[in-house]
């Protein structure tokens, strides 16, 4: 599939504090103060937005975002980094009326994957792909990949050195990724019970004849946008050539749970991993498998990605960082902890090391540190403030979501109830036909050109403000 749409679903960390750093609202109550505009707006905490993107309250009192549907990545990129400035807005809000209340709290969200209790939330990524595939071969090539794409897209951290063993007694190690250690199954069915690295759910949010959802959730929430892009762009390479029929690089793993995790400590990247057949390999060599092998399956600014995946690989290969520390998560973590620990005299065991980490992901960009760090140039600001603001606003123009986006924008400023998902487009009054559009890449249906129309003659004056 040369042409593909992908959407990324993040959930994010909820905590609730006092100046002091105590708790001040367990995370439910926070939760329903945060989402109260939304809940004003739409009604419900599900709800979907003006850049048709979808904003909701899940279990377990995780914010999430799910972006719209995209076809180019750097767009995917910024609709990711308008999610994020939509809830900082969010979360502003809720301090002030907080505040005014006269409660001493402050609520932040973390776009992380594991919280100070050792609770995971996921970072899922949906790619679209042909029915008429073989769904079961794509595991067997794709695998391998992803359990070694961390070396390049990992967001880094802190996990016990010793594998299975929990606390800080068994000492601590930098990692490329905490989200190896909560993934328990190479591909299954479920989401929260066992984690699988590929969930095999069949929603295709389209039509189901064509198109089938590739669900990926062993993903780390990332910060860097060199790290978001990377993923989605490298993994869409993997797919083209195993869409393709050609003959693939076999690299299957004996385990794969065991090599999440054996590759998340090794940060040489060459450590062997047992394989399928018998034999040995390395993440190293996986991935550089893949990125020769799609090489010839890149033009234009494609080629781009070949050459920052290639200096991802080589920062591993030979030490330098010199690259990876201004604009890879895992490697701006590491940097940024060493000089912490350094100057402090303490040691990745230490509490302090564990707030950084969190504080790194704080989305809000007056407190959080990796924008601090972006501010002071060390790490990467690839995407204008203007795209960034705009996709806060505006849905992508070249997918279905440009469609959503267009009733959702409508409805809302005509005053008109309306109920969205991912295919329907349907207003509430009674009798109200829905609307469906089975078409990701549909940009035009007369059928929504009329349910326009519609909104904008039922319309009056009561206009519905967004929540951020």
């Amino acid at each position: 599939m040369k042409r593909r749409v992908g959407g990324l679903e993040t959930e994010f960390g909820l905590v609730c504090v006092r100046a002091d750093g105590s708790r001040a609202l367990e995370p439910e109550e926070a939760a329903r103060e945060l989402f109260r505009p939304v809940v004003a707006m739409g009604r419900s905490s599900n709800v979907f937005l003006r850049n048709a993107s979808r904003l909701y309250l899940d279990v377990g009192s995780h914010p999430e975002y799910a972006t719209a549907e995209c076809d180019d990545w750097w767009e995917l990129v910024a609709q990711d980094r308008a999610g994020e400035r939509i809830f900082a807005e969010l979360t502003r809000t809720a301090d002030e009326r907080l505040a005014e209340a006269g409660q001493d709290a402050r609520i932040h969200l973390l776009k992380n994957n594991v919280d100070s209790a050792g609770n995971a939330f996921g970072s899922h990524e949906n790619y679209l792909v042909d029915r008429r595939g073989e769904f079961t071969r794509l595991p067997r090539y794709l695998l391998p990949f992803l359990v070694t794409r961390q070396i390049v897209t990992g967001a880094g951290g802190v996990a016990p050195a010793v594998e299975g063993e929990a606390g800080r007694g068994a000492g601590a190690q930098f990692v490329f990724s905490r989200r190896s250690d909560h993934m328990w199954e190479a591909v299954s069915s479920a989401t929260t019970r066992t984690r699988p690295i590929i969930n095999t759910r069949d929603e295709p949010h389209g039509d189901a004849n064509l198109y089938r959802r590739l669900h990926v959730i062993v993903g780390d929430s990332t910060m860097s946008e060199v790290s978001t892009h990377l993923r989605f762009a490298t993994t869409d390479l993997v797919l083209r050539a195993i869409e393709s029929g050609r003959a693939l690089p076999e690299l299957g793993l004996a385990d794969d749970i065991a090599a999440i995790r054996a590759v998340a400590r090794d940060l040489t990247g060459t450590a062997p991993l047992p394989t399928a057949g018998g034999g040995t390999v390395t993440a190293l060599e996986i991935q550089q498998r893949w990125l020769d092998h799609v090489a010839d399956l890149t033009e234009g600014e494609e080629s781009q990605v070949l050459e920052t995946w290639q200096k991802a690989l080589d920062a591993v290969r030979t030490g330098d960082r010199a690259w990876a520390s201004q604009n890879l998560d895992w490697a701006i973590k590491e940097r940024l902890f060493t000089q912490v620990m350094e100057r402090r005299g303490i040691d990745l065991e230490d509490p302090a090391i564990e707030r950084l980490d969190l504080a790194y992901h704080d989305i809000d960009p007056s407190r959080g540190v990796f924008f601090a760090l972006q501010r002071r140039g060390l790490a990467p600001a690839v995407l204008p403030e203007e795209r960034i603001e705009a996709a806060r606003r505006i849905a992508p123009t070249t997918t279905r979501a440009h469609l959503r986006g267009q009733v959702v924008t409508a409805a809302q400023e005509h005053g008109v109830d309306h109920v969205v998902d991912w295919t329907t487009l349907r207003l509430t009054r009674q009798g109200a036909m829905p609307v469906q559009v089975l078409d990701p890449f549909a940009t035009e249906h007369p059928a929504v050109d009329a349910l326009l129309e519609e909104i904008r003659a039922q319309g009056g004056s009561a206009a519905v403000p967004p929540p951020a």
